[in-house]
């Protein structure tokens, strides 16, 4: 039994979706799962799932709770009163979101090893189906899924550190090759990859890779890259990107000179 919330809003037993009603609905129980265990006032559940509530906001409120808590009569979940609001009671491990953050905590901690971190970090990457509250309208929704966006590229880039640091340029490479065209401001991202094509021999490819960014910074920002991308930048085009004259040695070495 899960409550996903890094995609789609779906709860989940086995392999059966739980019938959840319209995306309305879906909301009341996000506001509710992004602090599952914990009670959420009225004032702030209408917050969350209204811009511009509605004059009946608490009486549609109340609705769609008791549809929710109907849905979800057969799941260990439940949605309860506690100290003038609701709670969902639900072992926060339950909820993908409070699972995800807490892998990548747990992957920051200095006694950590580098093994370890592309483990935990490969575990919280496997909890993402998509952009988090898919389908949620609403500001509420939309900030969540912003700060959810920004915990996932700041896990990606440190497991790809990890992958680097480890002589697995590849796995960086394959994994981060589709994904840094859909966070174009992520410049760590970006260099994550070009350091990975760049390990693999493919400096010409991480130097069009910088090309496309800083064009894109520049059509729709009106900005140069960050100062690190653009040492990079520098570091690969003195180095050579042609593979034959690039150092020799591990991937992991060559990942520490591009790096210093």
């Amino acid at each position: 039994m899960d409550v996903r919330l890094l995609g789609p809003v779906e709860v989940t037993v086995g392999d059966r979706r739980v019938p959840l009603g319209p995306p309305q609905r879906r909301a009341v129980l996000a506001a509710l799962a992004i602090d599952a265990g914990h009670p959420v006032s009225l004032h702030t559940l209408i917050e969350r799932v209204w811009d511009d509530p509605p004059d009946r906001a608490t009486d549609s409120l109340y609705a769609h709770i008791t549809r929710l808590r109907k849905a979800l009569a057969a799941t260990r979940i439940s949605i309860e009163r506690r100290n003038g609001g609701y709670a969902l009671e639900v072992d926060p491990e339950r909820v993908d979101a409070y699972r995800f953050r807490l892998l990548a905590k747990q992957a920051q901690l200095r006694a950590c090893d580098d093994f370890a971190r592309t483990r935990l970090l490969a575990e919280a990457m496997d909890l993402w189906r998509g952009a988090p509250l898919t389908g949620i309208p609403g500001e509420w929704a939309a900030r969540m899924r912003y700060g959810i966006e920004q915990q996932f590229v700041g896990a990606l880039v440190t497991w790809a550190q990890a992958h680097l640091s480890l002589g697995r340029p590849d796995i960086v490479v394959t994994e981060l090759t589709p994904l840094v065209p859909r966070y174009p401001l992520a410049e760590p991202l970006a260099s994550m990859l070009m350091r990975g094509l760049y390990a693999l021999g493919r400096g010409a490819e991480a130097v069009a890779l910088y090309a496309r960014l800083r064009r894109y910074l520049a059509d729709h920002l009106g900005i140069e890259p960050g100062p690190e991308l653009r040492a990079l930048h520098l570091t690969i085009l003195r180095a050579g990107t042609d593979p034959l004259t690039r150092p020799a040695g591990r991937p992991g070495l060559v990942y520490a000179q591009v790096t210093g």
